[in-house]
């Protein structure tokens, strides 16, 4: 039972502030939303900067693409994330979130502000990504499954900030980031460096 009502808590509070300024979103809103009392939301949440920082802590943090799939199989990999990328889209949209593009930049920007060290655990979250996209471009090459002389740094690095300049320019479309067309952009670098 507490699980699930945190669950609830941290849901809908997401949903609030995922369209809407930290500032704007009120103690009377979290109630309204998740139909608790305001003594039972702070029971579990020390106060609004705790419950935000545990949003952004789920819905930011632990939204890691890049941590399952075979890291040994670049392929794979890439179809790995894609794939969790459409099931992540899909959740955002059980939610009621349409676009989660711009619901996660929201969040991440007023982060800056109301998450003590928000820059510093962002920098290493971003650090560990890029350098799971690296190892797995360094396996395909140890494996022979792209071409030997590729630079593993670069070209890591490459679908790193595919994916988020993607992600960083679906904020302004009505449906998010556009999947099909990330895949087919993933495709084409890998077409380019496989053997």
């Amino acid at each position: 039972m507490k699980q699930q009502t945190i669950d609830l808590i941290l849901k809908e509070s997401f949903k609030l502030f995922a369209g809407s300024r930290y500032e704007h979103v009120t103690v009377a809103d979290i109630e309204r939303a998740t139909k608790l009392t305001r003594g039972a939301i702070f029971y579990y949440m020390a106060n609004k900067e705790h419950l935000f920082k545990e949003i952004a802590d789920k819905y930011i943090f632990n939204q890691e693409l890049t941590s399952k799939g075979n890291k040994q199989n670049l392929a794979s990999f890439i179809d790995s994330f894609i794939g969790q990328l459409k099931d992540l889209k899909k959740q955002m949209k059980s939610l009621g979130v349409k676009n989660a593009n711009y619901a996660y930049i929201n969040i991440i920007n007023q982060a800056t502000h109301y998450y003590p060290d928000y820059i510093k655990e962002s920098k290493k979250n971003e650090k560990k990504e890029l350098n799971i996209w690296i190892e797995v471009v360094q396996n395909a090459i140890s494996s022979g499954e792209i071409v030997k002389d590729t630079n593993s740094t670069a070209i890591g690095s490459i679908f790193y900030h595919l994916y988020a300049g993607f992600s960083y320019k679906s904020i302004f479309l009505p449906d998010g980031i556009d999947i099909d067309q990330l895949q087919k952009t993933f495709d084409t670098v890998y077409q380019m460096i496989k053997k």
